[in-house]
């Protein structure tokens, strides 16, 4: 009786070798599945602050030639080039004649490659009448 009380105690007393290895096996998986999730973060957080760079850009842009008189825009297109976290952008500038006395400007950022963000921004520019 002894015996058998001895036995059953000692079998509850701790884990087996296999229940050990097991979760192990569970621990790292998970330790893993974390690691890919951290790793697709912070690519979607390197987008997200390219997006929000060339939307400042292009809004500066746009917000200078808001704030230039009427009289000394001009109707055409400009384009130069910036580097914003590592992407090479094309910002073009494009001023159209909608009425003698309404401007249309349109300033379009463009990255030279493939995988980052783009975006336009646009306002209009009226003579004072």
């Amino acid at each position: 009786m002894i015996q058998q009380l001895w036995s059953s105690t000692r079998r509850r007393s701790g884990f087996t070798l296999i229940e050990v290895l097991g979760a192990l096996v569970v621990f790292s998986v998970g330790v893993l599945m974390v690691i890919q999730v951290s790793g697709a973060l912070g690519i979607q957080l390197r987008y997200a602050a390219v997006q929000s760079e060339i939307v400042v850009l292009a809004n500066e842009r746009l917000d200078s030639l808001e704030a230039t008189p009427f009289d000394s825009l001009t109707v055409g297109q400009a384009t130069d080039v910036t580097v914003v976290e590592g992407f090479t952008y094309g910002r073009q500038t494009q001023i159209s004649e909608v009425t003698p006395v309404l401007y249309l400007i349109v300033v379009t950022m463009t990255p030279s490659g493939t995988g980052a963000p783009t975006h336009s921004a646009t306002s209009y520019k009226s003579a004072v009448w």
